[in-house]
């Protein structure tokens, strides 16, 4: 497995990040004023299938930076670790110009 960290921050103090380790286990951190305890768990065979397509499918990992001022979603996606480790910053519309990313954060909120 890929390692992976997700992490979106938004408006209101919203925020989610989940971390995936090389063995498939994962931690997803969710709060807002009102913060949640981390929940744990582990991918299934199934799962780890899935977002190993999901990353393999993304054509480049080019930046799309937030147009404007304006309040948005910001993203950070990091994939793998080390020299091979490649980070990857967007803003939510970025979601709707790209499928492939947009395929591969949907398999990791639903987590």
């Amino acid at each position: 497995m890929i390692p992976i960290n997700y992490q979106v921050t938004g408006e209101e103090e919203y925020s989610f990040r989940i971390e995936i380790d090389g063995d498939g286990n994962y931690t997803v951190h969710t709060g807002t004023y009102a913060t949640q305890k981390p929940r744990l768990g582990k991918l299934t065979t199934h799962q780890e299938s899935e977002l190993q397509h999901a990353v393999k499918s993304l054509r480049s990992f080019n930046e799309h930076p937030k147009p404007g001022d304006g309040q948005a979603f910001q993203a950070k996606l990091v994939v793998g670790e080390g020299e091979q480790q490649v980070v990857y910053t967007f803003w939510e519309g970025a979601l709707e110009e790209d499928e492939e990313l947009a395929s591969l954060v949907r398999q990791l909120e639903v987590i």
